[in-house]
C-alpha cells in the first residue's frame, strides 16, 4: 500500500499538471510514447514468438495511427486497415512456409488484436484534447471518472467489499466496489461541471453529464475486466512493472479502452447539441 500511495500520488499530480498546464506538443508526445511503450508491453505479454522487429513497427504503427486520429481521421481510418492487411501477409504467410497454420492464426489475431486495444487506449486522447476551447476540460473530466473510480473501486471493495464481481477473471473486485466507482464518478462529474468546465453551464448540461458518468464507469470496469482477461490467459499478475505498486501501464490505463471511444463519441453527437 505504501508504495502504491507513494508511486500513484505523484504521477497523477503529473498528470493532472500535463492535462491543465502541459504544452499541447508534450501532451501529444507523452501520448505518443505511451501508446508505444504500451504495446511493446502487450507484445511481451501475449505473443509468445519474441521479435524486435514487429515489436518496433507495431509500435511505430500505433503512433502514427493515434497522431492521425488527431489530425486527419479519415487518413487515420485508410492507415487502420492497411496496417491490418500488412499483419495478416507477415503473420500468415511467414508461418505458412513451416506450414504451421495454427500457430499463423493465433499470431496474426493477436497482433491485430494489440494494434486495435492500444489504438482504442490512446487514439481518441488527441481528438478529445483538440476540441475547440474545452478539450482539455473534457479530457480531465475522462480521466477523472476513470481513476477517481478505479481507486473508490478498489477502496470500496476493501472496506464493504463482499460479493465477488467476477471471481473467475479478477477475484478481488465486487459488486460493492464497482457501485462505490459509479457514485463517486457522479460526484466527479457534478463537481467538474459546477468547478472545472470553462463555459456557461446550461441546465441541460447538468444531466448530460449525470447521465454519462455513470456509463464511462462501467464501460472503464469493463475495460479493466478485459485486461484482467488478457493477463489471466499468460497466468500473470500484472501486465509489466511500469509504475511500482501498481504494475504496467496497461493496468493503470485500461479502463480507457471503452470508455474514451464512447465519451468521443457522446462529446460529438450529443453534449455539443445541448
Amino acid at each position: 500500500m505504501k508504495t502504491r500511495l507513494l508511486t500513484g500520488i505523484p504521477a497523477a499530480l503529473a498528470l493532472l499538471a500535463l492535462i491543465v498546464w502541459g504544452p499541447s506538443g508534450l501532451l501529444q508526445t507523452v501520448t505518443l510514447v505511451m501508446g508505444s511503450l504500451a504495446y511493446w508491453e502487450y507484445d511481451t505479454l501475449m505473443i509468445q514468438r519474441k521479435s524486435w522487429m514487429r515489436k518496433i513497427l507495431l509500435a511505430l504503427s500505433i503512433a502514427l495511427e493515434i497522431y492521425l486520429l488527431g489530425s486527419d481521421p479519415i487518413l487515420a481510418l485508410h492507415a487502420f486497415w492497411i496496417v491490418g492487411v500488412l499483419i495478416f501477409i507477415t503473420a500468415v504467410m511467414g508461418q505458412a512456409r513451416i506450414g504451421n497454420f495454427e500457430t499463423a492464426l493465433k499470431e496474426l489475431a493477436l497482433e491485430w488484436l494489440g494494434f486495435s486495444y492500444i489504438v482504442f487506449l490512446f487514439g481518441f486522447l488527441f481528438p478529445i484534447v483538440g476540441w475547440p476551447e474545452v478539450g482539455r476540460a473534457y479530457l480531465l473530466l475522462l480521466f477523472s471518472i476513470v481513476f477517481v473510480g478505479d481507486t473508490a473501486a478498489y477502496f470500496g471493495g476493501m472496506r464493504w467489499g463482499h460479493r465477488k464481481l467476477a471471481p473467475q477473471i479478477s477475484p478481488k473486485k465486487t459488486w460493492e466496489g464497482a457501485w462505490a466507482a459509479i457514485i463517486s464518478s457522479v460526484i466527479v462529474a457534478i463537481l467538474w461541471a459546477r468547478w472545472i468546465y470553462p463555459n456557461e453551464v446550461q441546465p441541460g448540461f447538468y444531466w448530460k453529464v449525470v447521465l454519462i458518468a455513470p456509463v464511462l464507469s462501467m464501460l472503464a470496469q469493463l475495460g479493466d475486466l478485459f485486461e484482467s482477461v488478457l493477463k489471466r490467459s499468460q497466468m500473470q499478475k500484472d501486465s509489466g512493472a511500469f509504475l511500482p505498486g501498481h504494475g504496467g501501464i496497461l493496468d493503470r490505463i485500461d479502463g480507457l479502452v471503452f470508455s474514451a471511444p464512447i465519451f468521443y463519441l457522446f462529446m460529438y453527437y450529443f453534449w455539443e447539441t445541448a
